[in-house]
């Protein structure tokens, strides 16, 4: 019996689904049906549509073992202010409740330009029963309030008066959330503010979180159903009943899914590329970059990918731009797209459009747009001239992959342009692939410098249907490698079928001991175990934020474990080497400096030169990889010391005091990873040797007396 894992990816016009074979990460199956953002179930009933026309092309005596879905709806539903009316139930008493009542006053938050979100205030006594709050709740709930936030002032430390408020609203039926649900942090008016924003959406998503929910069921699978959060990983029905607005961002974030898991991207640029915009996210150390959201310019406590979307992808049309001095040549590219003028792209059009004379049109989309060309026929029959067409004229864009077209579509219909603007077709190609990259590389070098990936090895991940059209030029402009993912056109429902289910638990902890950073690792671990995962493969990080004396626990854990024979694979060697090589091609040597049974370290060396060649230096990188070759981790400048499982812990204590340094601001403890079987474990962001031995020895407590341990310090 097969096993299945399957992915749904809810896109702006079409819902994709794939199946995947746990045991070899594998597609078996495809199916697509359009976004049904208007029918009665939502986007639900585009979820089901596709899923019973995947279950038609899998085997019958497959096992679905695991499935999931993205979902734009709380971001549509936020960007287009479709929000349910909300009343924050302010708890507090005495002077206390002065400055409450304050920062639970929020007034409209603005969530795109025009949609506001507003809400009300009704405070209470948080010394009232029970009964006293489902009193006062009644009118509030008969004004026709939407949904309910609790808010009270340290509800982190103690959410009693929150969840009397919550089980109040549950008795009178109206959907509620409570600020310490939001996060465990202080700060009561940025939770409230997250609260009110997730309330917003409450009633829609969990409307249609239980269509789906209960679709699936009569359908007879077994599985529980999983939903994208916006950092990638996924999380269980009931989370999402809890805290809705985890959802957004979800589609970009199924794409980081998918390069994590099923590419094994180690530090990367992940572009996915649609018809219309393009969502650019970053990956170092195996990680997507995450930032903390902000709306209307205020900040959240909400955790997402730093996902940056640009206008500018595989369907963008050719526009004309006239620059002050006139100049004919002058060429623009996007941001509207084929799709949305309703043209059809000339690579992808019936050959017989565009034989006999053709005409060059300019065509306004929507009014207010400036003028972008289309090509006519005799009938009068348009097409578009897009960065994909251009991109197959010139050959970026190879045989049988998905964005691959007519070239002698596109080369007549480019042609039919650059003839009336005195350009070659090959120049008017040339310049507008130049163009389309001038937009997206400004901010692919803003990512690298914001995440400090200088001296890195980098290559860029395309995904999406307009993959080819975009990212090989964007790579050669750049000078770094690049890779188009397999099965790139539903790469965001591969992710979904693979990403890991995932928890993050973060307090406000003034020098955080040995048994806060144990308390709060568990804490993590076990959210995310209560949501299916196999505890044999969860793996938790803990970060130290000093400043803002923050501790951050991620936990992430896969359920029905993915492909394990297939992710610890060892090809040999040479075939290892070779993979590493092509990661890193700038590298001049090589050398093995030990393995355990899962993961390799190697040491690698380049020679630069300065000040017109008159100085040399030598650089040196430390690389980790797993036994296909994959770089799962890279340390410029990196030192190596290696140990035995018996000595791990002494091994440790030496390797921080020893590279302890000290200045005006104190002690500053060395950052650096454990390598021990297959575990990775970072210490990179822990602030004290205490918290470090504390974390290490959770992370290395089965490690056996005999195995290899290798400690990777980064330089400081």
């Amino acid at each position: 019996m097969k096993r299945i894992r399957v992915g749904i990816d809810v896109g702006g016009t079409f819902t994709h689904a794939v199946a995947v074979d746990n045991d070899s990460l594998e597609v078996l199956a495809h199916a697509v049906t359009p976004t049904t953002h208007t029918a009665r179930e939502s986007v639900a009933r585009g979820i089901i549509d596709a899923f019973q026309k995947l279950q038609e092309k899998i085997p019958e005596d497959s096992k679905i073992v695991f499935l999931a879905h993205s979902t734009t709806q709380a971001t549509n539903a936020l960007l287009e202010g479709d929000v349910a009316s909300v009343a924050v139930v302010g708890l507090g008493s005495g002077l206390e409740a002065v400055k409450a009542k304050a920062d639970m006053t929020l007034g409209p938050l603005e969530l795109a330009p025009g949609k506001f979100l507003n809400s009300r205030l009704e405070f209470m006594d948080n010394r009232d029963s029970a009964e006293t709050i489902q009193k006062n709740l009644q009118p509030v709930v008969k004004e026709g309030v939407g949904a309910l936030v609790a808010a009270e002032a340290f509800s982190v430390d103690d959410p009693s008066g929150e969840r009397r408020v919550m089980d109040a609203a549950a008795t009178l039926g109206v959907p509620a959330c409570g600020t310490h649900e939001m996060s465990g942090l202080y700060g009561l008016r940025v939770r409230t503010r997250t609260a009110v924003i997730n309330a917003s959406i409450l009633p829609k998503m969990i409307q249609t979180a239980e269509m789906t929910g209960s679709s699936l069921r009569s359908l007879k699978v077994d599985a529980a159903l999983m939903i994208m959060r916006s950092d990638g990983g996924v999380m269980s029905l009931e989370e999402v009943r809890r805290r809705p607005v985890m959802t957004l961002l979800s589609g970009p974030a199924a794409g980081i899914a998918a390069a994590l898991m099923f590419l094994r991207a180690s530090d990367a640029l992940f572009l996915e590329v649609g018809g219309t915009s393009t969502d650019i996210c970053l990956i170092k150390n195996g990680r997507a970059a995450v930032k903390s959201a902000q709306l209307g310019g205020h900040p959240t406590y909400l955790r997402t990918l730093d996902s940056r979307t640009l206008g500018i992808a595989g369907g963008s049309m050719l526009g004309k731009r006239v620059p002050a001095n006139g100049s004919p040549k002058s060429i623009e590219v996007g941001p509207r797209s084929a799709h949305l003028a309703g043209l059809k792209y000339s690579a992808f059009a019936d050959p017989a459009m565009l034989e006999g004379p053709l005409k060059v049109v300019e065509v306004t989309p929507f009014p207010s747009d400036p003028p972008y060309y289309a090509v006519e026929n005799e009938k009068g029959e348009r097409v578009a001239v897009t960065t994909t067409c251009a991109a197959n004229l010139l050959g970026y864009i190879k045989p049988g992959d998905y964005a691959a077209g007519n070239v002698d579509n596109a080369r007549k219909a480019i042609q039919a342009v650059a003839a009336q603007i005195d350009m070659t077709a090959e120049d008017l190609a040339r310049g507008m692939l130049e163009r389309m990259a001038g937009k997206i590389m400004p901010t692919l070098k803003q990512l690298l410098e914001d995440y400090d990936m200088k001296d890195r090895a980098i290559k860029l991940i395309g995904g999406g249907g307009g993959a080819s059209a975009v990212v090989a030029f964007v790579a050669e402009k750049m000078g770094l490698p690049f890779e188009i993912a397999p099965r790139a056109e539903v790469i965001s429902a591969i992710g979904a079928a693979l990403a890991m289910v995932k928890e993050t638990v973060e307090r406000n902890i003034l020098n955080p001991t040995q048994a806060d950073i144990t308390q709060l690792r568990a804490e993590a671990e076990k959210a995310v175990i209560k949501m299916g995962a196999d505890p044999a493969t969860i793996e938790v990080t803990v970060e130290v934020d000093g400043q803002k004396n923050v501790v951050r626990a991620t936990a992430t854990g896969s359920v029905e474990f993915v492909a394990q024979d297939i992710l610890q694979q060892d090809v040999g060697e040479d075939d290892r080497l070779r993979t590493l090589k092509e990661a890193s091609p700038r590298e001049e040597s090589y050398a093995l400096l030990g393995s355990t049974d899962f993961l390799h370290v190697y040491q690698s060396q380049r020679t630069e030169k300065a000040l017109f060649n008159l100085i040399k230096r030598t650089r040196t990188t430390v690389w980790i990889t797993d036994g296909r070759g994959n770089v799962k981790l890279q340390v410029p400048g990196g030192i190596v010391q290696e140990s035995r499982g018996e000595d791990t812990f002494k091994t440790l204590e030496a390797v921080i005091a020893k590279y302890t340094s000290y200045g005006d601001a104190g002690a500053r403890v060395p950052p650096l990873h454990v390598i021990a079987g297959r575990k990775m474990v970072d210490l990179s962001a822990l602030n004290a040797a205490e918290q470090m031995t504390t974390l290490a020895r959770e992370e290395l407590s089965t490690v056996a007396k005999e195995e290899r341990v290798f400690f990777v310090v980064h330089p400081s």
